[in-house]
């Protein structure tokens, strides 16, 4: 067994048996290789003798395939098995290796070799060796999606189905079409986010390890903004969630995927987001991505990321993009939150009421909070409703602290404090606007207040720009004795001799929308003195541009009563 893998080669030649002690032949023995380079011919001593100098004549003529000069055995016996030329068998044997190394064995190039073997053998098994490596790709990706529903759900389908999915380009890229893409789910490690921020408050270099990640985000953001399919999920960009939200294009690519995200996805947003919280909150792109997140995410979730903002609601509520993210959050939190974060904002209130950014925040603070819990709130802006209300941002807060005040005599106490100052507020650029959801939601009692406050002064309020706004409401909201009481003293304001008051205000930039709202409200016989002023002096209304609107609009209420279509039907008389 020992001689396993060797040809065996008789020595026949008669010096060897006078040379041999024992004179019997003797036995060489060659490796299998040299049997191959000789064709696989039969090797005993004459023909191998035979072919070793059929070499030896051709001499320095015969170069081998590495270009080298043939050795010349010249004067030399060729034959190995002469023991008077050898010392050993190992080394007859050695000589005949190399000979036949030299000779018969040239230099092969594995390019070449590759290129010269059999096609369908070799596809096969580039097929095949692919098709093993990317089921392992799709099976350890699969073990550490975070969506385990999906892997699951794809594990029970097929292994194809899961291949195709966790590693689609694998077996590509392995058969030389293509190089795989980087962002298969699990692809890439899992950079750390890190934002520098500069003394502007902006956001500085992204770094993973104290290395610039850069260039992974701007590969994953090239994909993004030219995907290769229509598959592309939030998965494929873990480990960069919030480099890439900071970008234009990645948060809007987040934000769609939101619609579409597995619970897997949304939780991977919300664990990757949380530890930087603090800067991706102010940022113009990463903030509509927290925003929008806080809709999606399981109620658990949800109440960390909130938690997180606790200590920071105030100041946050006073930036222009983190009071964005507080109004959800007060929208979205646990109501013991909701306290918390209400809390925070009345520490300073006033500030925050009068604060372009913060307002928003205690309006939904004042709207999703409940009432008995933010008293503080309602007693914070008693003895200033009336400052509030001339303010710019003050009179949103009021008009939302009336809608949702529940206590009716914290309620009473702030709508005196408006109509002691009624008429005041009723000119001011943004007080008529607290005024005017007094007239529309408030009780008739306070209306007629309202009405009865006006007397004697209807006809100037008409010709203002802010107050007119309030007659019309009152016109609008008002009962009958309300409206009759501001239209009777519009149509006789001049003590019934004359109507040149009437088309004035039919000309006047602010007066002619009191005199088209009289046409809609007013009882029929009101209407028909305003319709037969028109009549005679329409020429004159005709050349200037709010006459003529007062034209349209009498021609609409007589084709109404007409029955004409594209009409309008005057609002029916209300009686006390």
């Amino acid at each position: 067994m020992a001689d396993k893998g060797k040809s065996k080669v008789v020595d026949e030649d008669p010096r060897s048996n006078s040379r041999s002690s024992k004179g019997k032949p003797k036995e060489v023995w060659e490796d299998d290789a040299a049997a191959a380079a000789l064709g696989h011919r039969r090797c005993d001593r004459s023909l191998f003798l035979g072919v070793l100098q059929e070499q030896d004549d051709l001499g320095s003529e015969v170069l081998a395939p590495d270009n080298q000069n043939v050795p010349s055995n010249a004067g030399t016996n060729t034959d190995p098995c002469l023991p008077a030329r050898q010392s050993s068998s190992a080394s007859s044997r050695s000589a005949l290796e190399s000979y036949v190394e030299q000779h018969t064995q040239p230099k092969v190039d594995v390019e070449n070799l590759s290129a010269q073997s059999s096609s369908s053998t070799s596809s096969s098994s580039v097929k095949k060796f692919a098709e093993i490596v990317a089921i392992q790709e799709s099976c350890m990706h699969a073990l550490i999606d975070p969506d385990q529903e999906l892997a699951l759900r794809l594990w029970n389908q097929s292994l194809e189905d899961m291949k195709n999915y966790y590693a689609p380009d694998v077996e590509k890229a392995l058969s030389g079409e293509h190089q795989p893409t980087t962002n298969a789910p699990g692809n890439g490690g899992i950079s750390v986010f890190s934002q520098i921020q500069d003394s502007s408050g902006g956001l500085g270099n992204i770094h993973n390890s104290g290395r610039v990640v850069s260039i992974e985000v701007d590969s994953l953001l090239e994909q993004i903004k030219h995907p290769v399919d229509h598959h592309m999920r939030l998965i494929y960009i873990k480990g960069h969630i919030p480099a890439i939200s900071v970008d234009p294009i990645g948060s809007r690519f987040i934000l769609k995927k939101l619609d579409t995200a597995t619970t897997g996805e949304i939780i991977m947003l919300y664990n990757e987001i949380m530890p930087h919280i603090h800067t991706l909150i102010i940022n113009v792109f990463a903030n509509s991505v927290i925003h929008k997140l806080l809709d999606y995410g399981p109620a658990v979730y949800t109440r960390k990321l909130v938690d997180n903002l606790m200590g920071h609601v105030l100041d946050l509520s006073l930036q222009l993009y983190g009071c964005r993210v507080i109004q959800k959050a007060f929208e979205v939190a646990d109501t013991d939150q909701k306290i918390e974060m209400a809390k925070e904002l009345g520490s300073n209130l006033l500030k925050c009421v009068c604060d372009q950014h913060a307002n928003h925040a205690i309006q939904k603070c004042i709207e999703f909070v409940p009432p008995h819990h933010i008293q503080f709130v309602y007693r914070s802006l008693r003895g200033k409703v009336k400052m509030l209300s001339s303010h710019t941002f003050g009179c949103h807060v009021i008009q939302k602290a009336l809608e949702f005040c529940k206590d009716p005599q914290m309620k009473h106490a702030l709508v005196t404090e408006i109509l002691e100052s009624i008429n005041e507020l009723s000119v001011d650029p943004y007080g008529n606007y607290v005024v005017q959801y007094i007239v529309e939601h408030g009780d008739p009692r306070e209306r007629q207040i309202i009405v009865m406050k006006f007397d004697g002064r209807v006809m100037q309020m008409s010709h203002q720009k802010h107050s007119s706004n309030v007659i019309e409401k009152c016109l609008i909201h008002g009962s009958y004795m309300d409206r009759k009481r501001i239209i009777v003293e519009i149509l006789c304001a001049a003590g019934g001799t004359t109507a040149d008051h009437l088309l004035g205000m039919m000309v006047h930039e602010y007066a002619n929308f009191v005199i088209q709202r009289m046409l809609e409200v007013a009882r029929e016989w009101q209407v028909d003195v305003i319709v037969n002023l028109v009549r005679r002096h329409e020429a004159m209304l005709a050349k200037y541009p709010h006459g003529r609107h007062v034209i349209a609009q009498v021609e609409k209420v007589v084709n109404a009563r007409a029955g004409l279509p594209g009409s309008v039907v005057p609002a029916p008389p209300q009686f006390p």
